[in-house]
């Protein structure tokens, strides 16, 4: 193989370290001891110390007043991402030299024997057969299937054409301060027209009240944070309704599943209460 398809991150056991030291910041921050990180890493504490003072030197760490007090930046954030990115098309170029089989569940939208090769598209989060003739991502099946019905795919060929997703989140007050009673429904009425969204997800009874005031329904209740950014990984608009610091809890979901799954999900957080 190469040397030039491995990516720099795996190059140089120097900047493979820093890569793990970032991470291990994020999940810990903002209160991060060296000395932990030195003990999982498997390096001396001094080493550590001195990537500390480089990465917080070229901007990809800005320290607290308090003792322990680390942050990413974004330019950190950005770069791991980047890193996540690079090493997901290595994996998957290694995947497609060793042939590693893989199969893939998917909807027929016509008639579908076994060996047909067929093409695939992303609609609604969900993967469907069509023509192969101008579908960039194809797959052979493994079953007969009538439309609607599901099936599996081997051979899987290209890349799905998905654009990810958004998530608007809108922070409501609440219940001790005002709830529903104290939310401008025309902004919210205003934010939903122009968002469009796919899905509407709605966490805490204040959320839910909202809505019945607005006469809107919500797709998803439970375990909100997830599904919400999953649902956008797969091209769906997503508005959720969410009290105070809830809203935290989500774009912590949505910035461990860009990291995780070296996807760019953009999200926005908007308020409701009225002024």
């Amino acid at each position: 193989m190469r040397k030039s398809s491995v990516p720099l991150l795996l190059q140089s056991k120097s900047e493979f370290t820093m890569f793990e030291i970032l991470l291990a910041i994020k999940r810990g921050q903002p209160h991060v001891k060296q000395k932990d990180i030195s003990e999982t890493l498997g390096v001396t504490i001094q080493a550590v110390s001195k990537y500390f003072k480089k990465l917080k030197k070229e901007g990809y760490l800005e320290t607290g007043s308090e003792r322990a007090d680390y942050r990413l930046t974004q330019k950190a954030i950005s770069g791991i991402q980047s890193d996540l990115k690079s090493l997901e098309r290595y994996i998957i170029s290694i995947k497609g030299e060793m042939k590693f089989e893989r199969s893939m569940p998917a909807i027929a939208t016509r008639q579908v024997k076994t060996g047909d090769e067929v093409g695939l598209v992303m609609k609604g989060g969900v993967i469907y057969t069509v023509a192969q003739d101008g579908s960039e991502a194809k797959g052979t099946a493994m079953e007969d299937a009538s439309p609607g019905e599901d099936l599996e795919l081997k051979n899987l060929q290209g890349k799905l054409k998905v654009k990810e997703g958004r998530i608007l989140i809108v922070k409501l007050p609440s219940i001790r301060n005002g709830g529903s009673r104290v939310v401008d429904l025309d902004k919210i009425k205003e934010f939903y027209d122009e968002f469009k969204p796919d899905r509407v997800g709605v966490m805490g009874a204040v959320g839910r009240a909202v809505l019945n005031k607005l006469g809107l329904k919500a797709d998803i209740e439970f375990g909100i944070s997830r599904a919400a950014a999953i649902a956008a990984s797969r091209g769906l608009n997503v508005l959720v309704l969410v009290v105070g610091r809830m809203a935290n809890r989500m774009t912590e979901e949505i910035e461990n599943l860009n990291m995780k799954s070296a996807t760019n999900i953009c999200y926005e957080i908007r308020d409701s209460k009225s002024i």
